[in-house]
């Protein structure tokens, strides 16, 4: 059987299938076949059942949880990896400390409508402040003006002259204070804060078709991605080789913290901790779905 895969370029994602990319590690009558685009792309595409295998966001399963399961294995999950709030205009903050200015009726930039820092950011400012401790700030008037916009031009419009604010995620959260902007708030670390559990950025998820065609193959897959990521770890050389041909414009120490820091023990198997965090995201975004806030630009059930 082949399985058609769509997986995002990033390091993680890359060093995480390296193996299984490489073809180091074969499956006896499976092969994969992989694709790699940006993870608003993967999410769309996975609410056309486009994939056999596919990469989305947390809070896409909503939409496209019919078509897809969720596996135990391959995804980002942890603590401290969560999405940052930017301004590219500074506020005086503590002791002197120039922090952002956010301003939750003027337009703030997304890195898409699916993803979890979009869900992330709705959580914030909801159940946030004015600043990223969440102290002493009320809930914003009115729904916020988003504005959605691939990762990669988002963060070009935060380094642009007009006054700008905006989610970004990957590796920006290493360049982001040399790149002359300001955090106003670590919504990762806000969720943390508020919740107690890891945040839930990707899941990797198997289309139903193919379960249903052969029983048993979620497992199948799992294991495989596993070997792939034992094998990463194994050949180091290798496997980071593979995730600077699809980053060439990633300075090193970026690529090896973006590693670091997204693929971990929950990428392995998410765990009972993984299991309850994923749950909660789940129920708290359903509660919330219908009550989503507008937005312009290109636009659940869990088996784990």
């Amino acid at each position: 059987m082949k399985i058609r895969a769509a997986i995002s370029p990033c390091p993680n994602d890359v060093f995480i299938f390296a193996g299984l990319i490489l073809e180091r590690i074969r499956v006896a009558g499976l092969e994969f076949e992989f694709a790699y685009h940006e993870l608003e792309t993967l999410n769309r595409e996975a609410n056309e059942s486009r994939w056999d295998l596919a990469k989305i966001s947390y809070a896409n399963h909503v939409s496209c949880a019919a078509d897809y399961s969720l596996l135990r294995c391959g995804g980002a999950l942890g603590r401290g990896c969560g999405p940052l709030l930017l301004s590219n205009r500074p506020s005086p903050g503590p002791a002197g400390v120039k922090t952002g200015t956010w301003d939750p009726a003027a337009e703030v930039l997304a890195p898409g409508r699916h993803t979890t820092a979009n869900f992330l950011l709705d959580f914030f400012a909801r159940d946030g402040g004015r600043h990223g401790d969440g102290d002493g700030g009320a809930r914003p008037p009115r729904p916020l003006r988003k504005t959605f916009l691939p990762f990669d031009e988002l963060y070009r419009r935060l380094l642009g002259p007009d006054p700008c604010q905006g989610v970004v995620i990957h590796e920006m959260r290493f360049t982001y204070a040399a790149d002359g902007l300001y955090l106003i708030g670590d919504l990762g670390a806000f969720w943390e804060a508020r919740t107690g559990f890891p945040i839930p950025l990707g899941a990797v998820a198997l289309n139903r078709r193919l379960e249903a065609a052969q029983p048993g193959l979620a497992g199948i897959v799992e294991a495989a991605i596993r070997e792939s990521l034992d094998w990463s770890y194994a050949h180091p050389a290798e496997a980071l080789a593979l995730c600077r041909a699809h980053s060439q414009s990633m300075a090193e120490d970026v690529l090896r913290s973006h590693i670091d820091l997204y693929v971990n023990a929950f990428s392995r198997d998410i765990g009972p901790e993984g299991e309850a965090a994923v749950a909660f995201f789940l129920s708290r975004q359903t509660e919330t779905e219908t009550g989503s806030q507008s937005g312009t630009g290109p636009d659940s059930r869990s088996q784990i």
